[in-house]
């Protein structure tokens, strides 16, 4: 960039991949998008100084990006009416009527002694004056402090102690300062573990604002007015979200109420009584469903009902992108190797003792190379530093899938027969299943390969990227309360699809060293797999949409079920402790199905 237009671009863009566009500020504090607008209002400005110099130097624009962005705020009204804030030393000189001093914490007031890597403060005492230590500075913000306190007649002098640190979570201990003030008015020297029970007319304790409002005290807005008249109503008796004064948040409040409540409301997920009467509440037997968006229920029925019923969805941000998403990692994997697996079927497969050769492995790795590329040109492998990584993994994946393979095909004397088996998304070929409550469910999916055996049974793979811990346990419940129903959907199709009675799937771990999680495909997994689909289509048939956050994980600050979900942000941080309190809510029972009452027959392969 050389221009002054090329420039400002040029950092207008630095500016939003530090911070992030407009629309990703929603949450900050009022204040900080407005300074982040005078930021980009700033950049605007200088972009028109391109009639005055064409080509700047990037000192010349530095310099002239600091004249811009130290220029004041600027005041509201006339000087020496209002309220005037700012640092300690803007006091000194002035006759103000009253003086508050905020943040009289230690580690604040005063500012702690670090000393300097660059000059530390055994240079700067050998320096002849020449240098201020640290210590002469301290002094200067105690006379800052002391004239302050100055500026307003006595009785009319206040200083505000923070009693905790609500981004450190700690607690924090009083000034040195405010403890001589203290121990001044009190008559007896007070340490810092004695000043809290400093009675009235010394320190006045307000334990934070909620009850700051409940003891009445004087108002400083018509808002905090009306929360005092509120608060004194509900005191008697009264309901806050029906008072007159909470008409606007009436509702919210409401909201809040019955989350807390044990009662499944419609502000849980309760939609039953919109069921029939509203278009955007289906039947669960009106089209064909596939199998992930019927776990997707299993997992969290308010993952599902902000999904597939409001459409919401997080929008990818690409030149943000780091490293390769898990979910581009595992559809560039089983891109591979359908297609590698696709032109072995077409030119004849593998018999089960024949293994991989040296050509099939370079074939692979050929059309790894091709796949890797069309993702790099499209901007998802992230970072070129980690994306080298990745590749090494990658082709180190794809030789283990060759040699495991090997032992598969041995092991279940099989053959691959088809990849991608289209079993109705693109053709009639649904999957309709009976229920044990009498509907009927149609489902729809694409199988990843299906191997036929010497013994006439059909082997349905579906490959999985990651570590896969959710599927460790299939042995003891092999639908992972409705989480994992692919298999047992596969498995009916792909003997639909090629007439064989009998049938083992199994999930296809590529990057575990134990990649075979599954089952042979028994009457009794069938009646299961009937009980938790007859489960998950009534509860969505019913409008029940349920949050099930799972366990509070204390290392990623989030829930079980939450930590990969999309809405992680928009759910309320509470969401733990409400969906315990609607356990035993009748309309969540229906979820109470998805758990096996024991060990379901079906061996973890």
């Amino acid at each position: 960039a050389h221009t002054w237009p090329d420039k400002c671009a040029a950092a207008t863009d630095l500016l939003h991949a530090l911070l992030g566009p407009e629309h990703r500020h929603v949450s900050w504090p009022e204040a900080e998008q407005d300074a982040f607008g005078r930021v980009e209002d700033a950049l605007v400005r200088l972009a028109a100084l391109a009639d005055i110099e064409g080509r700047p130097t990037p000192e010349v624009f530095m310099r002239a990006l600091r004249a811009e962005l130290d220029v004041a705020r600027g005041r509201h009204g006339r000087f020496g009416h209002g309220v005037l804030y700012g640092p300690l030393g803007t006091a000194v000189g002035h006759d103000l009527d009253a003086v508050f001093v905020l943040g009289a914490a230690e580690g604040l007031l005063p500012v702690p002694r670090r000393d300097d890597a660059v000059l530390p403060e055994a240079v700067r005492l050998h320096s002849l004056d020449q240098l201020e230590s640290k210590s002469v500075r301290l002094h200067h913000q105690h006379r800052a402090f002391l004239a302050a306190l100055a500026s307003a007649p006595a009785g009319n002098r206040t200083i505000v102690f923070p009693r905790g640190d609500l981004r450190s979570n700690r607690r924090a201990l009083p000034s040195r300062w405010l403890l001589d003030t203290a121990s001044r008015l009190a008559g007896q020297r007070v340490h810092a573990t004695e000043f809290g029970d400093l009675g009235d007319g010394i320190v006045d304790t307000v334990g934070s604002f909620s009850s700051g409002i409940r003891r009445g005290q004087p108002p400083s807005s018509v808002h905090e007015r009306d929360l005092i008249a509120l608060g004194a109503a509900v005191e008697t008796g009264s309901d806050a979200a029906t008072h007159p004064l909470a008409r606007l948040a009436g509702r919210g409040l409401l909201m809040q109420r019955e989350r807390a409540s044990a009662r499944f409301t419609v502000f849980d997920g309760n939609l039953g009584s919109l069921v029939g009467s509203h278009p955007g509440l289906p039947e669960t037997g009106d089209r064909a469903m596939s199998p992930s968006r019927l776990e997707s229920w299993a997992a969290c029925g308010f993952r599902y009902f902000l999904k597939y019923l409001l459409d919401v969805s997080d929008r990818d941000d690409p030149e943000r992108v780091d490293d390769i998403s898990a979910l581009d990692r595992g559809s560039l994997i089983h891109q591979i190797l359908e297609q590698f697996v696709g032109e072995v079927i077409e030119s004849g497969p593998p018999k089960p003792d024949q293994a991989w050769t040296t050509a099939h492995r370079e074939r692979l790795h050929q059309i790894a190379e091709a796949r890797c590329s069309e993702y790099e040109v499209t901007g998802r492998t992230g970072r070129p530093a980690s994306w080298r990584v990745r590749r090494d993994d990658l082709n180190d994946t794809l030789d283990a899938f060759l040699r495991f393979d090997n032992d598969f095909r041995r092991h279940n004397r099989a053959t691959p027969f088809a990849v991608e088996l289209d079993l109705g998304v693109r053709n009639d070929g649904w999957v309709p299943v009976e229920l044990s409550n009498g509907k009927t469910v149609t489902l729809h999916g694409v199988a990843d390969r299906v191997d036929t055996t010497e013994d006439g049974r059909v082997v349905v793979t579906d490959y999985k990227s990651g570590k896969g811990v959710r599927y460790n346990d299939l042995g003891s419940d092999p639908f992972a309360g409705g989480t994992t129903l692919q298999l047992g959907m596969y498995a009916e199709g792909a003997m639909r699809s090629t007439g064989l009675s009998s049938s083992m799937a199994h999930y296809w771990l590529v990057e575990n060293a134990k990649p075979l999680r599954g089952y042979e495909w028994t009457p009794s997994l069938r009646r299961r797999f009937d009980e938790v689909l007859a489960a998950i289509t009534d509860g969505i048939a019913g409008g029940v949409f349920a949050m099930d956050p799972g366990d509070w994980d204390t290392w990623r600050q989030t829930n079980d079920t939450c930590t990969y979900c999309e809405f992680d942000s928009v759910c309320v941080r509470s969401r733990g402790e409400q969906a315990a309190a609607k356990q035993l809510a009748p309309e969540v029972g229906v979820r109470g199905a998805l758990v096996p009452s024991g060990a379901q027959p079906g061996v973890s392969t």
